[in-house]
């Protein structure tokens, strides 16, 4: 109890030391956590701070990649003990609509998520689980459809309907069409095997993609909607439950003011490449330096969220199989740890076909090597560099990643006997 104490003792005067000088605080908390034997996330719960925190985290730590992996996965099929056994392993699981649809075509897509949630939770009860709800489409799978009057629905300036990929969309400026959406959060949540929910296209209206479609108008007056409408759903689910807001990529995200948790896009310093072949690498897609700065952005997302308290999912995608495969993984791991802090979470995912499907992730060799805690802090840019990043942790391995020239060097300093031939690539 008295090393708790010291613990959150000190953590207050860092958070403060956070919010007022802009201290990388994380990195000084697991070095003292770890002198103490309490755990980072134990330590950091409790702090007072003026945004959503999440108080009930999913497993975590610094161990390996794998202790801070995620899944998010739909498999119309629905899943067999192997795929439950794959899914066990992972700290954080989420579905996405095809989710056990052809076992069940009629049920709703709620409906199918928690028959998933429950055989997830049977096969591993400390797995947490999130119930995915686009935040704007109007999906007839989704229980909403036969439940939102048309008069909660989006109309255009000029009073047509809005659609979005051939679908209507919620009017989240109306409080009746919140409260029906936050009403659909908690009927998952009374099933008792979610965690949190997950909330699709949670900033799409404040993107550059909204406004030929809607409007100027229609698009700003939306977004304000969508940012009461988390205000309202993390008060409804409190801080022991995640309400995750996944943004779009390459827009100014501020959901964290009211949300505890954020995907901070599709496609974490990477790209979809859909129907790719292997003649296409990612570092042939990458685009300077809107690619770059679009990664830094996201790196210091993760670290300042982190630092507050709250939880983050970086959705990297690329190659499934090869040396470019390798490469991706190596440069999105490394973007990835250069601002990882408490309760970041990673995964990696095809980018050309089944990016959402279970058959589209697996555990990586990578998950399995030697991480430790943090040496160095969060997003340290080499001195006079723009987008040149470094870090060490106490196992050994360290990483350099330049996210311009997509020059990465992830020396991992211990796999599993099992693991070396696999990432040898990028092992000391």
């Amino acid at each position: 109890r008295r090393r708790g104490a010291l613990v959150l003792s000190t953590a207050l005067v860092l958070w403060t030391a956070n919010m007022v000088c802009g201290i990388q605080v994380v990195p000084l908390l697991a070095a003292l956590t770890a002198l103490l034997g309490v755990q980072l996330a134990d330590a950091v719960g409790p702090i007072t701070s003026p945004y959503p925190t999440v108080r009930r985290p999913p497993l975590w730590s610094w161990k390996t990649l794998g202790s801070m992996a995620f899944v998010h996965s739909g498999q119309a099929s629905g899943y067999n003990s192997t795929d439950l056994t794959l899914l066990a392993k992972f700290p954080m699981v989420q579905f996405d609509k095809k989710q056990g649809l052809a076992l069940n075509p009629t049920a709703t897509q709620e409906d199918r998520f928690i028959i998933a949630a429950r055989k997830v939770k049977a096969t591993n009860p400390a797995t947490q689980v999130l119930m995915y709800i686009n935040g704007l489409i109007n999906f007839p799978a989704g229980r909403l459809h036969g439940v939102v009057d048309t008069s909660l629905l989006l109309r255009k300036a000029n009073g047509k309907p809005a659609t979005l990929v051939g679908n209507t969309v919620f009017n989240h400026q109306l409080p009746a069409m919140r409260k029906a959406f936050v009403d659909d959060a908690l009927y998952g949540m009374a099933s008792g095997v979610f965690d949190g929910v997950f909330i699709d296209r949670a900033n799409w209206a404040a993107s550059a993609k909204c406004v030929p479609l809607w409007g100027a108008a229609t698009c700003t007056a939306v977004a304000a909607g969508e940012r009461q409408l988390f205000a309202e759903l993390t008060m409804a689910l409190g801080e022991g439950n995640i309400t995750l807001a996944k943004e779009t990529s390459g827009t100014p995200m501020s959901d964290w003011q009211v949300a505890n948790a954020a995907m901070t896009s599709d496609t974490f310093c990477s790209h979809y490449c859909h129907g790719c072949n292997a003649t296409v690498t990612p570092a042939s897609t990458w685009v300077i330096p809107d690619d770059a700065q679009t990664c830094a952005n996201s790196i210091a997302t993760i670290a300042n969220m982190s630092a507050r308290g709250q939880l983050t999912q970086s959705h990297a995608m690329g190659p499934f199989a090869g040396a470019a495969s390798a490469e991706a993984r190596a440069f999105t791991m490394a973007a990835f740890l250069i601002g990882a802090g408490n309760l970041s979470f990673y995964t990696y995912a095809n980018w050309a076909n089944q990016c959402w499907e279970l058959a589209g992730t697996k555990w990586w060799p990578e998950y399995d090597c030697a991480l430790g805690t943090p040496t160095t802090p969060a997003n340290t840019l080499l001195p006079g560099t723009r987008w040149k990043y470094s870090r060490n942790f106490s196992s050994g391995t360290t990483l350099f990643v330049d996210v311009a020239t997509r020059e990465v060097e992830l020396k991992w300093a211990k796999c599993s006997p099992s693991q070396t031939a696999k990432a040898s690539l990028f092992e000391v």
